[in-house]
């Protein structure tokens, strides 16, 4: 088995973890993951450790508001031959949404989830057919912050210059 950093081509959707995963994201989680395609190349749920010093952060002191969670989750399909693609990006959006099912496809933010993390931007997130939580992107993002940073946005470049599809929008 290749090993990620081997890999050419990889989608990841994270989530934060503010208390352990409820029973069905447990059941869901062990579901998609003892039951992967063998045709799949890497398929895995990545838990990266997180508090401690960054949760004594102010969450509006920064862009990222999160400030309260235990655990960074980080979903991971990779693989290198580009006919793939679909096969590979249909596991993890559908792994991704059924865990959390019942927040509409997305970690929207309560005493389980966190939200998600912007260093893994996920279009998806903004994506209606995905996301049906009602919680838009920004707010899974950055939570009470996106005002703020719409309101720096417009100051330092009301022009919209520097963006992406989820890049800040100006006010």
């Amino acid at each position: 088995m290749q090993g990620v950093g081997e890999i050419g081509r990889q989608k990841n959707k994270a989530a934060y973890l503010r208390r352990r995963y409820n029973d069905h994201q447990l059941d869901t989680l062990y579901a998609h993951l003892s039951n992967v395609d063998p045709s799949l190349a890497v398929t895995m749920l990545w838990l990266v450790s997180y508090g401690g010093k960054v949760n004594t952060v102010d969450p509006a002191a920064t862009a990222l508001a999160d400030r309260d969670s235990l655990l960074k989750t980080v979903y991971i399909a990779a693989w290198e031959d580009p006919a793939a693609d679909d096969a590979h990006i249909k596991w993890i959006r559908q792994f991704y949404k059924d865990v959390y099912a019942e927040t509409g496809g997305v970690p929207v933010p309560n005493e389980v989830n966190g939200g998600s993390y912007i260093n893994y931007p996920d279009i998806d997130l903004a994506d209606p057919a995905w996301n049906t939580s009602g919680v838009p992107w920004s707010t899974l993002y950055y939570k009470g912050n996106y005002p703020r940073l719409q309101r720096i946005k417009a100051k330092y470049d009301p022009r919209d210059v520097f963006t992406h599809k989820l890049g800040i929008r100006p006010v």
